[in-house]
C-alpha cells in the first residue's frame, strides 16, 4: 500500500470483505479505523486520506499509535474485514485496531479548532437560511396584502336604499269561501272590495256571484297578529274551519343606478400648447459645383455641395444631406446638374451647374498633292468688318463676418472666425478671399471642404446672389504674451473681372489673454 494513503482507508466488496483503497476520491473508499465501515466525504479524502495528512485526521487521531513509531508503522492489508477487526496487530511495531484508543480527540488541539470552526460554520449557515426565509416570507406576505388591497379598492360599489326608510302600506287580500247549494236560491249580494267603499254605489263595481257561492270577504294584514277568520253562519256547524293564510310579500328594492365616471382630458395650459412655429435659421450658405468644368467623353468628376442654414436639400430631385458629393460621368453632350434647397421661410431656390463636353480634336493627316503655281489676279479687298463689342457684365462681391469681429485666443491654441462672401453680380463668378493686412500670428483661410491657403482661398462657380462660407483660422504661439493685435484685414475679389472688383476690407481683432 502506498505510504501516502491512510492505512485505515479501504473498500468493501459484495461479501463485506476489505479490499485495497482507490487512489482517488471516491464514495467507494471507506474508513475502517473504528472497526465499522464509515463513509468519507470527497473533500476529507483529498485532505487527509489520500494526501499523506492522515495523522491530522480526527478519526485517525482518536486511535493513533504512539508518536515514537507513528511515522514508520501502518496497518497492513488483511484478506477480510473480519481479520482486520478481530486481530490485535500484525506484529511488533504495529498498533492493533484494539489499541487505537490511545489518542484522545479532545486533547488534540487541531481537532478542537476544527470542531470549533465547524460549529461556527454551522451557525452561520443556519442564520443565513433563517434570514433568507424571513425575507422571502415578508416579501410574499407584502405582495399578497398589496394585491388584495388593490382588488378591494378596484371593486365596484353599489349603494341601495334602506328597506325601512319608507314604511310599506299593508297588503290587503280577499279570500272567497264556497258554501253548499241551498234549497232555495238566495238573492245576489253585491260585494264591495275593501279599500274601495266609495264605489259601492257604482253598478259597474258590483260583482255578482252565482247563488251557490256565498262571498265572505276576509281582510288579511301581514303586519297584524294572526287572527282566526270569522265563520259565516251560512256555512253551518259542520263546515271545515278556514285556513289562515299569512302571505309575506317581499318588498322589491329599487334598481340601483350605476354612476360610471368618465375621463375628460384637461385642457392644456397656454404654456403647454405646442408651438408650430419653426425655429429661425441663420443666413443660408450654398456652395455647389463640380471639380472639373470640362470633360471629354467617358470622363468623370465629383459634383460637390455644402449647404447650411436651410430646411431641405435635394440633388437631382433626391433628398440629400447638407454636405455631400456625387460622381458624374459625361457622354457626348453638356450636362447640367441641379441642387434645390428649401429656405427657412419655406421658399425654394434652385442652383444649377454645367459640365461642358470637350469634343475630340481631329488629327489631320497630310496628303501630298500637286500645288499649281498660283496665278495672281488683282482683286478688290473689302474693308475688315467691325468687331462686335462684348456685352458688358456687372460684377460685384461682398464680404462680411459671421458673428463677432473680435475673438480671444489662448497661447498654443487655434481659433476660427467665419466669413461670408457673396456674389452680388449678375453672372456666375469665381471669387477669392485674401488676407490683405497680416498680423503677428499665422493665419489660414479655409473652405468647408478642407482646402486652405496661407493668405487666400479661391471659391469657384458662385452663382448670382449666392453666398459662400469660409473660415479664418488664427494660430497663437505657445510663448505669446498677453496682447491685442491691431487687426487682420480680409478682402473678397471677383476673379471674373480680373480682381478689378472687390469688397470692402473687414478687420478682425485677436486678443491673447
Amino acid at each position: 500500500m502506498d505510504a501516502r494513503i491512510c492505512p485505515y482507508l479501504g473498500t468493501l466488496d459484495a461479501n463485506n470483505r476489505r479490499e485495497a483503497a482507490l487512489v482517488f476520491p471516491s464514495f467507494e473508499n471507506q474508513c475502517l479505523v473504528s472497526g465499522a465501515a464509515e463513509l468519507i466525504m470527497l473533500g476529507d479524502q483529498a485532505s487527509y486520506c489520500l494526501s499523506g495528512g492522515c495523522t491530522t485526521c480526527p478519526r485517525y487521531a482518536a486511535t493513533a499509535q504512539t508518536p515514537a513509531d507513528a511515522a514508520h508503522s501502518y496497518v497492513p492489508f488483511f484478506a477480510t474485514a473480519e481479520d482486520a477487526w478481530q486481530t490485535g496487530g500484525p506484529g511488533a511495531g504495529v498498533v492493533g485496531l484494539d489499541n487505537l484508543d490511545a489518542f484522545d480527540a479532545d486533547n488534540n488541539p487541531h481537532t478542537a479548532n476544527r470542531r470549533r470552526w465547524a460549529w461556527v460554520g454551522a451557525s452561520l449557515i443556519f442564520l443565513t437560511v433563517l434570514a433568507c426565509g424571513s425575507l422571502t416570507t415578508a416579501y410574499t406576505g407584502w405582495e399578497w396584502v398589496s394585491r388584495e388591497y388593490s382588488a378591494n379598492l378596484d371593486a365596484g360599489r353599489v349603494n341601495t336604499l334602506t328597506a325601512g326608510s319608507a314604511p310599506a302600506a299593508p297588503a290587503v287580500y280577499v279570500v272567497m269561501t264556497a258554501t253548499p247549494l241551498a234549497a232555495t236560491a238566495p238573492p245576489t249580494v253585491p260585494v264591495v272590495m275593501p279599500g274601495n267603499l266609495a264605489a259601492a254605489t257604482d253598478p259597474t263595481s258590483i260583482a255578482v256571484f252565482p247563488a251557490a257561492v256565498t262571498p265572505t270577504p276576509i281582510v288579511l294584514d301581514p303586519n297584524a297578529a294572526a287572527v282566526a277568520p270569522p265563520i259565516s253562519a251560512a256555512q253551518g256547524d259542520d263546515a271545515a274551519p278556514l285556513v289562515d293564510v299569512q302571505l309575506l310579500v317581499p318588498t322589491r328594492r329599487p334598481t340601483p343606478v350605476f354612476d360610471l365616471p368618465t375621463s375628460t382630458p384637461l385642457p392644456l395650459a397656454p404654456s403647454e400648447t405646442p408651438s408650430l412655429t419653426p425655429a429661425p435659421l441663420g443666413t443660408p450658405v450654398l456652395v455647389f459645383g463640380p471639380d472639373k468644368k470640362e470633360l471629354a467623353k467617358g470622363e468623370c468628376t465629383l459634383v460637390r455641395w455644402n449647404v447650411q442654414n436651410v430646411r431641405e436639400v435635394y440633388y437631382e430631385n433626391l433628398p440629400m444631406n447638407g454636405q455631400g458629393e456625387r460622381e458624374e460621368c459625361l457622354n457626348d453632350h453638356n450636362e447640367t446638374y441641379t441642387l434645390m434647397v428649401v429656405l427657412g421661410n419655406g421658399q425654394s431656390q434652385v442652383i444649377t451647374t454645367t459640365v461642358t463636353y470637350l469634343p475630340p480634336t481631329p488629327t489631320i493627316t497630310p496628303t501630298p498633292s500637286f500645288t499649281p503655281e498660283p496665278q495672281y489676279t488683282p482683286t478688290w479687298t473689302p474693308a475688315p468688318p467691325t468687331a462686335t463689342p462684348a456685352p458688358a457684365i456687372f460684377y460685384a462681391t461682398n464680404l462680411a463676418v459671421n458673428g463677432s469681429d473680435s475673438i480671444a485666443c489662448a497661447p498654443g491654441q487655434s481659433c476660427e472666425v467665419g466669413l461670408l462672401v457673396t456674389n452680388g453680380g449678375e453672372a456666375v463668378d469665381n471669387l477669392s478671399v485674401r488676407l490683405v493686412t497680416p498680423g503677428p500670428f499665422a493665419v489660414q483661410v479655409c473652405r468647408p471642404d478642407g482646402v486652405c491657403g496661407a493668405d487666400y482661398v479661391p471659391i469657384n462657380s458662385v452663382g448670382p446672389g449666392n453666398t459662400a462660407f469660409v473660415t479664418a483660422r488664427f494660430t497663437v504661439p505657445g510663448d505669446a504674451v498677453a496682447q491685442t493685435t491691431g487687426g487682420f484685414g480680409f478682402q473678397a475679389f471677383s476673379e471674373g473681372s480680373g480682381r478689378a472688383v472687390s469688397s470692402s476690407v473687414i478687420t478682425i481683432n485677436v486678443t491673447v489673454p
